[in-house]
């Protein structure tokens, strides 16, 4: 099964993670950001944070989940894994999914940045 984008996501071929989770909870069940926080006993803030990816929640939180709305706990798990491995490395998730599907054990090559320059300004004292 070929992979579709929806909503500038890539979605399909085996594996879901946890924004994709949450979107999909919000639409089949109905439910706002703060009755999901209260379900799940986190922060409003802490829910965001994991619809937009910027943080992965525990496997008992992904237990937590699954229980409540349903799914698999190991196949949310996976793409938890998936987000966080992606996040350490900076390579993108569909990357990792194809070293997972490759069975390669070394990730891509990432250039080096430059390394930053100061470009704070000194005060520097004048006359006297």
């Amino acid at each position: 099964m070929p992979a579709t984008r929806r909503n500038g996501r890539r979605e399909g071929g085996g594996f879901v993670t946890v924004p994709i989770y949450l979107e999909a909870v919000r639409r089949l069940h109905g439910m706002g950001a703060g009755e999901m926080a209260r379900a799940l006993r986190v922060s409003p803030s802490v829910l965001r944070r994991w619809g937009r990816g910027t943080l992965v929640p525990s496997w008992r939180r992904l237990r937590a989940m699954t229980g409540l709305w349903g799914g698999s706990a190991e196949l949310l798990a996976l793409g938890a894994a998936l987000q966080r491995y992606s996040r350490a490395t900076g390579i993108s998730i569909e990357d990792a999914v194809r070293m997972v599907r490759s069975g390669r054990r070394n990730a891509p090559e990432r250039r080096t940045a430059a390394p930053r320059r100061d470009r704070r300004q000194l005060s520097l004292p004048i006359g006297g």
